[in-house]
Formats: C-alpha cells, sequence, structure tokens
C-alpha cells in the first residue's frame, strides 16, 4: 500500500510534466491531419454511424424506448475514448525510451498522459454528443450530473489497465497485439449495439457473469445519465445498486492493480529498452 501512495503522491508531484507531455501528445497527434482536433470528433461519430449501418439498417435491431442511433452514441464514444487511450499507451513506454533513459522522473507518468491526452479528445466529443441529444429532444433528469463521476470511474479504470498493459508490453513485446485482439472482442462482448435484455434471454447464470464485464456497467450508467427512465428497462436480473457497486469495486481495483504491476516491472524498463 505504501507503493501505491507513493506513487499517486509522485503522479500529484510531477503534475505540470503530466500535462506538458498530454499536451505535446495532442499536438504531436494533430498537427498533420487537415481536420486537426475535429478528427477527436469526427471518429467515434462515424463508428456511430457504421454500427447503426450494419446493426439497425442490414441486422434490423432494434432497442425500445430510444433512438438506435442514440443508443449506440451513449455506449461508442465512451468506448472510442477507452480503447484510443489503451492502444496508445501500450507502446507508450517503448515509444519514449530515449526519454526515460535520460531524464528521471516518475515513469507512469507517461502512460497516465496518454490517457489524460484522450480525456482532453473526449471532452469536445462528450459535448457534441450531449448536443445530439438535445437536438433529437431527448429529455434529461437529475441522473445527468453523475457524467463527471462516470466518466471519473471510466479514466481511473483506464490508467489501471493502461499501467499494466504499457509495462507488459516492454518484457513482452507481443502484447500490443493481444491488446488489439482484446479491445475487438470486448466491444462486442460489452452491450453497446444490444441490449441487457437480449443477454437476459439466454440464462439468468450467464447474466450473473456477464455483468462482471466492467463495460456493461459503464455503459449502463452513462445510459442512465444520459437517457430519461433507463433504469427502468433494465431486465429484472440486473440490480443497478449492485451493478454500480461492482462497477466502482472493479474500476478502482484496477487502478490500484496496474500501480502495483507497473512498479514491480518499472525498475527492468532501462534495460529492456
Amino acid at each position: 500500500m505504501s507503493e501505491i501512495i507513493k506513487q499517486i503522491k509522485d503522479l500529484i508531484q510531477y503534475r505540470h510534466l503530466l500535462w506538458d507531455l498530454a499536451l505535446k501528445d495532442i499536438k504531436v497527434r494533430y498537427r498533420t491531419p487537415t481536420l486537426g482536433f475535429l478528427w477527436a470528433i469526427l471518429v467515434p461519430l462515424i463508428m456511430v454511424f457504421i454500427f447503426k449501418f450494419v446493426f439497425s439498417t442490414i441486422l434490423k435491431a432494434r432497442v425500445e424506448n430510444y433512438p438506435f442511433f442514440i443508443y449506440l452514441m451513449t455506449a461508442i464514444f465512451p468506448w472510442s475514448y477507452f480503447s484510443s487511450s489503451i492502444n496508445a499507451a501500450t507502446d507508450s513506454i517503448f515509444s519514449n525510451r530515449e526519454l526515460i533513459k535520460k531524464t528521471h522522473f516518475p515513469r507512469q507518468i507517461i502512460p497516465v498522459s496518454v490517457v489524460l491526452a484522450d480525456l482532453i479528445n473526449f471532452l469536445p466529443a462528450l459535448i457534441v454528443m450531449f448536443l445530439i441529444l438535445v437536438f433529437f429532444r431527448m429529455q434529461f433528469t437529475i441522473f445527468i450530473l453523475l457524467v463527471p463521476l462516470i466518466l471519473l470511474l471510466q479514466t481511473i479504470f483506464t490508467i489501471g489497465l493502461a499501467l499494466i498493459v504499457s509495462s507488459l508490453q516492454v518484457i513482452l513485446r507481443d502484447v500490443k497485439y493481444i491488446v488489439q485482439l482484446l479491445l475487438m472482442a470486448w466491444l462486442y462482448l460489452s452491450p453497446g449495439f444490444y441490449s441487457l435484455a437480449i443477454v437476459a434471454n439466454f440464462s439468468e447464470k450467464f447474466l450473473k457473469l456477464y455483468i462482471l464485464n466492467p463495460f456493461v456497467g459503464l455503459f449502463t450508467l452513462y445510459r442512465i445519465a444520459f437517457l430519461k427512465e433507463f433504469a427502468e428497462t433494465l431486465p429484472s436480473g440486473v440490480n443497478i445498486y449492485g451493478l454500480s457497486a461492482w462497477t466502482i469495486i472493479i474500476c478502482i481495483s484496477v487502478f490500484l492493480l496496474g500501480l502495483l504491476i507497473f512498479k514491480r516491472y518499472e525498475s527492468r524498463f532501462s534495460d529492456l529498452l
């Protein structure tokens, strides 16, 4: 526990470096593209249109009570933030090997700065999503105030996983390819473009196993925040309080585990890079 506290203190102490690295990442990322920062909004939006065409137009998928486009958007936008962060963070230590060799600073700042950069990217997309919901005349409730807390949960979960994959990538260079495959499978195993009611139709035991996926909870919480009375559409086998508690526990646990795993392998970085 003392090691975890020390790493968190280091992140706070070096917050200016963390911020500078995040801004540098954003500048490098959008320096060449013509549309620049607009890609942070266009990529998830285009993904939503593609999934809508495939699942709604071709496969005739439907979601009760809400437009399918809106239902997709409330999951695909947060997922885009997560998957972009993990993909970029996986190779972040190796990509910054020269900086690591020449300068002394807490190494966990590098993957955390990648997540921070993607969080900055996600905020305009989140605003656009809100404006689209307003355009579709979706009604909001007091649960909209939960969005910052849900975003915080997702961010600490993402940081924890980013620390894990970035440190493992230094040890085993195949990790980034494994991560790409797992992210693809993870999205399809999460209720992004189908409802939990469909999962509940398989069996009660399968549903209990399925909701262990943290993105079941995160997607559900986002939808409760953005979509009026969404909690009432959940199948009877899903207890929203239990699901919320599990999501909080797993997000915090992955964050702490990420700090521990990163610390364990950090001493080997200089020799392996």
